[in-house]
């Protein structure tokens, strides 16, 4: 007759050895280029997936003038839960930095958003001293989320000046190729400090993106297509959304 004391060791074993086996999916949310008209940005407050951030942008920036239907949307996301990030364009370090303030300042004033989404950023060390300049600035002048847009992995230190940081933007054709060039020293960053944005991807394609093993903590995929992926949001968002949240062993 076996012991209690052992079928509880046996016991153990075989959790320590499912553990192993199947290691637990981390939890996951999107990071929406939303640059869609005020009624799509409403749809979005209607629907939204817990950890979901968006990405404002009326005009390739805020614009010259506040827009009521935006800011209607941008707080009907907030109260749903959902962060908003104002995107600002920084021509890969060539914009004018006071340029950029003042866009920034025009998002928390006229939208009051949760942070800023630097596009257009740069990738090599050459440009680091602005980034690092202007991310100084914005910490001071109270932004509390910095997210930025290289498109590429960037040279390491441009790591630590931003909460996000987007690694990958590009088509599904190319997605897999660029993962598999991704540095090894990629991996030593938190993966929610990291995104992907993949566009011109099928249903199909989109749920491979998502459960692929890529060590993204934001994972966005649409089937928009150039000159505009982001244009439009894709009929598979809710499924996408849901894949991502779900996690645990």
């Amino acid at each position: 007759m076996v012991s209690s004391a052992a079928v509880a060791v046996i016991l153990m074993i075989t959790v320590v050895a499912a553990l192993a086996a199947d290691p637990p999916t981390p939890c996951r949310s999107s990071l929406i280029p939303a640059y869609v008209p005020a009624a799509g940005l409403a749809e979005l407050a209607s629907d939204a997936e817990p950890g979901r951030s968006v990405i404002l942008n009326p005009a390739s920036g805020p614009g010259t003038a506040l827009q009521a239907d935006y800011k209607q949307a941008t707080a009907a996301a907030q109260k749903a839960g959902t962060k908003v990030l104002g995107y600002v364009p920084t021509g890969y370090g060539a914009r004018d930095p006071a340029a950029v303030r003042a866009d920034v300042e025009r998002y928390r004033t006229w939208y009051g958003v949760d942070g800023i989404f630097l596009d257009e950023t740069a990738h090599d060390d050459a440009q680091l001293p602005y980034y690092q300049a202007l991310s100084r600035e914005l910490r001071a002048g109270g932004v509390e989320t910095i997210a930025i847009n290289p498109g590429i992995v960037p040279a390491p230190g441009y790591f630590g000046l931003a909460d996000v940081v987007v690694t990958f933007e590009g088509p599904y054709a190319e997605y897999a190729a660029a993962q598999q060039k991704t540095p090894g020293w990629v991996r030593d960053q938190p993966r929610e400090r990291i995104a992907h944005l993949v566009y011109g991807a099928t249903a199909k394609q989109a749920e491979a993106v998502v459960k692929a093993d890529a060590y993204a903590g934001h994972v966005y995929v649409t089937d928009g297509a150039l000159p505009h992926p982001w244009g439009s949001l894709p009929p598979y968002l809710r499924d996408e959304e849901k894949s991502l949240a779900t996690c645990g062993g």
